[in-house]
C-alpha cells in the first residue's frame, strides 16, 4: 500500500465522510488541511474529478517525527533531485506548508534553489512573496507538467510529511458548470456542484439518483457526470423547465447523451408511480426557506422554521408510505446564522426519528454535518437517513 494525503477544501468533516464512502476505512491520521490515506494505487485524476471535497491528491515521499528537528531543506533538495536529475531544460517548483510558516518556507525555498543551481542548472521556485500556493496558482504555473513539481509539507500531531502533488481539482470545469449554466438565479438556487458531488458520494448511490426538489438540476447534473442515471421532480413548472435547459446544455458541451428524466410534482404528495422504477438513492437540496438578507428576528424566526418543518413532516410521512424497499436519503436542511450562533430547525430530529433511521455523520448532539460560507445568513445542515 502507498500513502497519500488528500488536501481538503471547504468542510473537513464532509471530506472525511466522502473519503470513507469512496475508499472505505483508509484514513490513517488527520493532518493540518487534510488526511493521510493508506490504500492501493489509483488514478488520481479520475478520483479527484468525482470528489467535491478534495482540493489536491498528494503522494507521501518522506516523513519524520514532529517531535524532532527535521532538515526540511534536505528533504526538498532530495525530492527535486529525484524528479529532475539527468534531465535538461528549465525546471519549476513550488512548496507549501500546512500549517503555513512564511519564515521556514522562505528559508527552504532560498536554500534549495541555491544548492540545486549547482547540480540542476536552470531551476526556480514560483512562490510569490514566499506564500503557499493555491491550486489555481499551481495549475497556471504548470507544476503538474513534465518540468514542474509541486511539493507540500503537512503536519500531524506525530509527524511531518513531504508530499508531491498527483492531481489538482479541476476548478475551471467546476466553475463552468456552476456559473455558465444558461438557467440560473438566486431564486433558482445556488447549490454548489462540489457539494452535490459530496452528497452523492456520501449517499452511496450506485445506479440511480432521484431528487424530489430538483430546482435547476444541479444534483441531476452531477449524478450523470458520475455515470449514474438520474431523475428529478419539482413543484415549480419553471424550475423543471430550467433543469431541462441546463441538462441539455450539459449534453451539448460534453458531447454526451445522459439518462435522466424530469417531471413536475409536489414532493409532499408523490405517488409510488412517480418514483424511479429501479433501485435508487435520494439526494437533494431541499427547500431552504425564503430568501433572506439578514437573520429573522427572534419573533419571526419560529414562523420561518415552522413553515420549513411542516414541509419536511409532510414529505417524510408521505415518502415512508410509498417506498417499497429501504432507500438511502442524503439532504440539506437550512439553519440560520446570527453572528456566531446557529439556529437549527428544532423539530427536524424528531420528524426524522419518527419516519426514518438516522445515520450518524458526526458525534455532535445533532448527528449531522454543516456547510456554510462567510456572510451567508442561511447555512446547510446535512443529514443522512434510511427510509422504508
Amino acid at each position: 500500500m502507498n500513502s497519500f494525503i488528500f488536501q481538503t477544501g471547504h468542510g473537513k468533516g464532509l471530506a472525511r465522510k466522502e473519503i470513507e464512502a469512496l475508499l472505505g476505512e483508509c484514513i490513517k491520521e488527520e493532518v493540518y488541511d487534510g488526511f493521510v490515506i493508506n490504500c492501493n494505487a489509483f488514478n488520481a485524476n479520475a478520483l479527484i474529478d468525482r470528489m467535491g471535497g478534495i482540493v489536491r491528491i498528494t503522494e507521501v515521499i518522506q516523513s519524520g517525527p514532529a517531535s524532532m528537528p527535521l532538515n526540511f531543506e534536505s528533504w526538498v533538495i532530495q525530492a527535486l533531485t529525484d524528479a529532475f536529475e539527468g534531465k535538461s531544460g528549465k525546471f519549476r517548483y513550488g512548496l507549501s506548508m500546512h500549517p503555513k510558516s512564511e519564515k521556514i518556507l522562505k528559508k527552504i525555498l532560498i536554500g534549495s534553489k541555491k544548492y540545486l543551481k549547482k547540480t540542476l542548472g536552470n531551476i526556480r521556485f514560483v512562490n510569490k512573496d514566499f506564500q503557499n500556493l493555491s491550486s489555481v496558482q499551481a495549475w497556471h504555473e504548470g507544476l503538474l507538467k513534465t518540468k514542474g513539481i509541486e511539493l507540500h509539507l503537512f503536519k500531524s500531531e506525530k509527524k511531518w510529511y513531504l508530499c508531491k502533488t498527483s492531481a489538482i481539482q479541476n476548478f475551471t470545469w467546476y466553475s463552468k458548470r456552476d456559473y455558465d449554466r444558461p438557467a440560473k438565479s438566486a431564486k433558482n438556487g445556488m447549490f454548489p456542484p462540489k457539494l452535490a458531488q459530496i452528497l452523492i458520494n456520501i449517499s452511496g448511490a450506485e445506479k440511480h439518483v432521484f431528487d424530489p426538489f430538483c430546482g435547476s438540476g444541479t444534483v441531476l447534473q452531477e449524478a450523470v457526470l458520475m455515470g449514474l442515471n438520474s431523475s428529478g421532480t419539482d413543484i415549480s413548472k419553471e424550475m423543471v423547465k430550467d433543469a431541462k435547459i441546463n441538462m441539455e446544455w450539459l449534453s451539448k458541451i460534453t458531447g454526451k447523451d445522459y439518462n435522466y428524466s424530469l417531471n413536475q410534482a409536489d414532493a409532499r404528495s408523490l405517488t409510488s408511480n412517480q418514483l424511479p422504477d429501479e433501485n435508487f438513492t435520494i439526494v437533494s437540496e431541499t427547500w431552504l426557506g425564503p430568501l433572506l438578507k439578514t437573520c429573522p428576528s427572534p419573533l419571526e424566526l419560529p414562523k420561518v422554521q415552522r413553515e420549513i418543518e411542516d414541509l419536511y413532516r409532510s414529505f417524510f410521512e408521505n415518502l415512508k408510505k410509498i417506498v417499497s424497499f429501504p432507500i438511502s436519503l442524503v439532504f440539506t436542511a437550512p439553519y440560520h446564522k446570527y453572528k456566531t450562533e446557529r439556529h437549527f430547525l428544532p423539530n427536524l430530529p424528531e420528524i426524522l426519528r419518527l419516519n426514518t433511521k438516522i445515520i450518524h455523520l458526526s458525534s455532535h448532539e445533532r448527528p449531522s454535518l454543516f456547510y456554510e460560507r462567510k456572510n451567508q445568513v442561511v447555512g446547510r445542515e446535512i443529514w443522512k437517513v434510511i427510509i422504508g
